[in-house]
């Protein structure tokens, strides 16, 4: 095998001898029917300074970093939902009454220890006036107190877990928006049971958007943060975020962009995004991948220029489905050959023997 590649490059730098002698080593330089007769064509290298990787499908979502939970502090049934799915709502606003046995326990609780505490301190009252008249010694003020020190801790006890919670009775309160923004879609029904600290909606404080979309698993790790998506009015969105772990399931990892302000998309539309990348202009270009050749140990392309043909050692900085992002001597617009790479090799190696 190594024979015949041998004969063949031997032969073909014998079809271009005249030319290749009168050029520096580098240069192969052929006529235009040598190029022919080779099977040589070339194309030009494009800017690859926003560069389209593909066309995918994408979720729109809302903004996570703008979600807020609303919970319920205590378990119960909802009396009364003051608000409807998607609706426009003010902080403190009331969404939702709940009655519940928990909190009807805790405010019986609070009552008991205030009626104790108010009894504790009549009863040090009186004490102190006795033995402010000198009817009774200090001494007997000491338990009193303790009583009442006793009773003011009990009442802390129960007040504390009813911090921030609007009563709507002794045994029902209100839940209440705790920003402004709108109330994300719910299914919720009047006598429904709620778990305790158990979202059962969630407030978006933002009407901004982002894009979830699955990136095929041979453009994971070709797109960052940074980086931009096109979406069908012509618009772009930055990406927000790009992992790069794969599901084994669907073959892809996840993508988040921001939506265009006025795109008209909304949450749960499904669309379709055209995933593209960035980088300095001028410094990288994209050519085909058939145009990369391995050359002295090197990756290379072939830059063409009239008739002459220079190997150009070149960096692979990303692959996308039929081209390759390349940075080196190379500017957007020049010509590098796409076929016919493997006579070109053929001859420079005749040649540098």
């Amino acid at each position: 095998m190594r024979a015949k590649l041998l004969t063949f490059a031997l032969g073909a730098a014998l079809l271009v001898q005249p030319a290749i002698n009168a050029v520096a080593s580098e240069t192969i330089s052929l006529t235009d029917k040598q190029i022919s007769r080779l099977g040589i064509t070339a194309t030009a290298s494009l800017s690859a300074g926003e560069m389209s990787l593909a066309n995918v499908p994408a979720k729109i979502i809302p903004v996570r970093t703008s979600l807020k939970a609303i919970t319920i502090p205590y378990e119960g049934v909802l009396t009364k939902i003051h608000v409807l799915p998607s609706q426009k709502i003010k902080a403190g606003q009331t969404l939702f009454t709940v009655r519940s046995r928990d909190y009807l326990d805790i405010n019986i609780g609070l009552q008991t220890a205030q009626g104790e505490l108010e009894a504790a301190n009549i009863a040090l009252k009186q004490q102190t006036l006795l033995v402010d008249e000198g009817l009774s010694a200090g001494t007997t003020l000491l338990p009193l107190n303790a009583n009442v020190m006793r009773a003011q801790a009990l009442v802390d006890e129960f007040r504390t877990p009813l911090r921030g919670i609007s009563s709507a009775g002794l045994s029902q309160y209100y839940v209440k928006a705790p920003a402004s923004g709108r109330v994300e879609d719910f299914d919720l029904q009047i006598g429904q049971s709620v778990e305790p600290m158990r979202a059962v909606t969630a407030i978006y404080t933002s009407d901004d958007l982002w894009a979830e979309v699955m990136v095929p698993e041979d453009l994971v790790g070709q797109v960052k943060a940074g980086d931009s998506i096109g979406f069908d009015d012509g618009s772009f969105g930055e990406v927000v975020s790009a992992s790069r772990m794969i599901d084994p399931k669907t073959k892809s990892a996840m993508l988040v962009a921001k939506v265009p302000v006025g795109s008209g998309l909304n949450p749960g539309q499904l669309t379709q995004v055209i995933i593209s990348k960035s980088s300095q202009a001028g410094e990288m270009v994209r050519v085909p991948v058939s145009a990369i050749i391995r050359l002295d140990g090197k990756t290379n392309v072939f830059l063409k220029y009239n008739g002459d043909f220079n190997p150009i050692a070149v960096d692979v900085t990303g692959r996308s489905r039929g081209y390759a992002t390349i940075a080196g001597r190379i500017n957007a617009g020049d010509q590098v050959a796409v076929t016919g790479l493997s006579e070109l090799k053929a001859i420079h190696l005749a040649e540098a023997e």
